[in-house]
Formats: C-alpha cells, sequence, structure tokens
C-alpha cells in the first residue's frame, strides 16, 4: 500500500459521518419508491382534508336545481372548430326519450362554460379563516360539476372534497385515541406483570373475543337517532376506538416483556430509576418504530369500517359528508343505474387505503434492520 493510498483512506475516514438510526430510516425509506409513492398519495388525501374547501368549487350542500342527476362534465382545451383554446366544458341539453319519458343529457357546443384558476366563490373556511378564492371555477357564472351531480343537484367534487375532512378526520382521531389507550395499557401490562397483567391481558381476550361486524352494527345502532350530527360523530369514534386498542395492547405487551430484560433496562433499574422514566425513556422510544407502523396500517381499516357503516346509514349521520354517507345514495338501483358517478368516493377510498398501505410498507422496511437494502 503507498502513502497516497494511506491518505485518501484516512481522509475517507476522516469524512465520514456516523448517522443516527432515524436519519438511516429516512434515508432507507427515500430509496423506497413504493413508499414515496404512498407518501405523496397520503400528501394528497391530507390537502384535500385541510385545503377541501379550496378545491371545492361549491359547497357541501349548494344546489343547482337545474341539474339535478347531471352527468361529468368533461373539461377540454380543444375547441370545436379544432384550435387550442382556453380550458372550458360544454353545457348539457336535456331531452326526453317520447317512448320510455326518460330524460337524457347530451354536450352542447352551443353552451361552453369557460373555466379559470383561482376564481371567487362560496366562501369556505380553512382552519378557522373565512376565503372566498376556489381553486377553478365557471367564468361566467354557469355551474360547472366535473363529477356530475346528485339526486338534490349537489356537485358530487364538491362534496367528496368535504367528505374527505370528515372521513379522513374519523380516521385520525380513532387512530391517534386507539394507539394511546393501546399503548399506556399494553406497556404498562408488559411491564408490571403479576397479577395487574393477568387481569389487563384477560380484559383484551374479552374485547377481541366478539366479532367484528355483529359487535359494531349492534353498538352502533344504539347511538340515538335524533341526536346532533356532531355528537353522534364523537360517540361513533368512541365505539370506534373502544374497538380497537386491544390488538395494540396485545402486541406492544409482548414486545414489552422481552425489552426489560434486556441489559440497558437492567443498568438502568440497578442505578434506581424509577418506572416512569424506564417507560418512558427506554421502553417506548424502542418501541415507536412498531406503534407508528401499526398506526399507517390502522388509519385505511379505519377509512374503510366508517366508509362501510356510513353506507349503511349507521355511521355519519346528514348533514355531516363523508366519503361512506355520499355512497349511501347509491344503495338504490335505480338511482345508480341513471347516475353511476355517484360512485365517484369509491376512487378516494381506494387511493387512501391504497396510498396509507403503501407508506405503512415502506416505514415498515424502512425500519427493520434486517431488510435488504
Amino acid at each position: 500500500m503507498n502513502a497516497l493510498t494511506q491518505l485518501d483512506m484516512n481522509a475517507e475516514n476522516a469524512n465520514h459521518v456516523s448517522l443516527s438510526y432515524w436519519q438511516l430510516v429516512r434515508r432507507r425509506f427515500m430509496a423506497n419508491r413504493y413508499g414515496m409513492a404512498g407518501l405523496i398519495g397520503c400528501l394528497i388525501v391530507l390537502s384535500c382534508t385541510v385545503f377541501g374547501g379550496f378545491f371545492a368549487p361549491y359547497g357541501a350542500q349548494t344546489k343547482d336545481r337545474n341539474a339535478l342527476y347531471s352527468p361529468p362534465q368533461l373539461i377540454s382545451i380543444v375547441s370545436p372548430d379544432g384550435e387550442l383554446t382556453r380550458p372550458y366544458v360544454r353545457g348539457f341539453e336535456e331531452k326526453m326519450d317520447p317512448v320510455t319519458f326518460e330524460f337524457t343529457f347530451e354536450p352542447s357546443d352551443n353552451k361552453i362554460v369557460p373555466l379559470g384558476l383561482f376564481v371567487k366563490g362560496e366562501p369556505y373556511e380553512i382552519l378557522g379563516l373565512t376565503f372566498e378564492t376556489h381553486l377553478f371555477g365557471s367564468l361566467n357564472g354557469v355551474p360547472v360539476h366535473l363529477l356530475g351531480t346528485d339526486g338534490l343537484g349537489r356537485d358530487v367534487f364538491s362534496r367528496m372534497m368535504y367528505g374527505t375532512r370528515i372521513t379522513i378526520l374519523m380516521a385520525v382521531m380513532v387512530m391517534a385515541a386507539a394507539c394511546v389507550i393501546g399503548t399506556m395499557i399494553g406497556v404498562s401490562s408488559g411491564y408490571f406483570g403479576g397479577t395487574y397483567d393477568l387481569v389487563v391481558q384477560r380484559g383484551v381476550e374479552f374485547v377481541k373475543s366478539f366479532p367484528d361486524l355483529p359487535l359494531y352494527l349492534a353498538l352502533v345502532a344504539i347511538l340515538p337517532r335524533r341526536a346532533d350530527a356532531m355528537a353522534v360523530f364523537i360517540m361513533f369514534a368512541a365505539i370506534l376506538v373502544l374497538l380497537r386498542w386491544a390488538d395494540l395492547a396485545r402486541e406492544l405487551r409482548g414486545k414489552v416483556v422481552a425489552i426489560k430484560s434486556v441489559e440497558f433496562v437492567k443498568a438502568a433499574v440497578a442505578v434506581g430509576a424509577s418506572d416512569g422514566r424506564i417507560i418512558r425513556r427506554h421502553i417506548i422510544p424502542n418501541m415507536s418504530s412498531h406503534i407508528l407502523v401499526w398506526a399507517t396500517y390502522t388509519l385505511p381499516e379505519i377509512i374503510l369500517l366508517e366508509s362501510f357503516l356510513s353506507f349503511l346509514g349507521v355511521g355519519v349521520q346528514l348533514p355531516m359528508v363523508s366519503w361512506g354517507s355520499m355512497l349511501n345514495q347509491a344503495r338504490d338501483i335505480q338511482a345508480l343505474t341513471a347516475a353511476p358517478w355517484l360512485l365517484a368516493p369509491v376512487g378516494m377510498i381506494v387511493i387512501s387505503v391504497l396510498a396509507f398501505n403503501a407508506l405503512g410498507d415502506g416505514l415498515r422496511d424502512a425500519m427493520d434492520p434486517y431488510s435488504n437494502d
């Protein structure tokens, strides 16, 4: 080995900086294309949750009496003459079939509705502040319905944006509350053991012994239908929390039993650290990766559960709007046949579930020291 090679090796070692655990996780996660795609999808869904009023051209309850079950309008940038022009949509001409007496909508080149960005419209609130500027809208005041309307003339796209807020808020609330309760019960049960552990684990088994769907329906059925929609929303979330914490508590209990026997925990006990300090500084930080991954997998489960129960009419109640309550309008086969665009919230549900699952897979691989880079 010559002197130049030795100097190069010394310089490389001198410039080497050791990375922390979370820095390594971030580097591994950013190299995972599937996980990054899930992160982008999650950010899109969360942006719709916060800025839904900005993306929606109309309010959730705004009605267009002249457009009942109006079909979606496609955006075009090519004029009827074949020239590039400002984005626009075509209005519809309503016609009645003389044989079946059914009304049909046909696009008309005589009803051109130009579109623009950052158009003023109905006021909405974001984080307590009132705004009137929307991402897009009609420039001549004629209503635009990109995903059509429902039986009351309400814009499906706008309602879907506002429904994102309720559905994701429900999922985040339930996930956060179940995470806190499950972590507290699971960690304390595994750490203290003894009779306390025995009693807690029997309680966990009791909660998990019931079949999920019948129990959900039975508990939701007792919600007062004449109560305020917000009160029903809170009680509905409380029921979901009541039945979701047990899985995390059981998983963390087993991990704590293994972690409390390792050397650094025994050393903390030997120097006289209190139980609370050991749990806060040693036990919970070593399970943070598992809790984080559990949270990302639980969110899509809550989204699907809320959408399913609201679809059955036993979840979120009017006038609150969620993806499931929007799908409730499509239960009638006649309405679904006449207006298949009422199933548009299914697309948002699929995107959200796939995005959060992809994010969970990416985090799991990034936090697993034994996974292949």
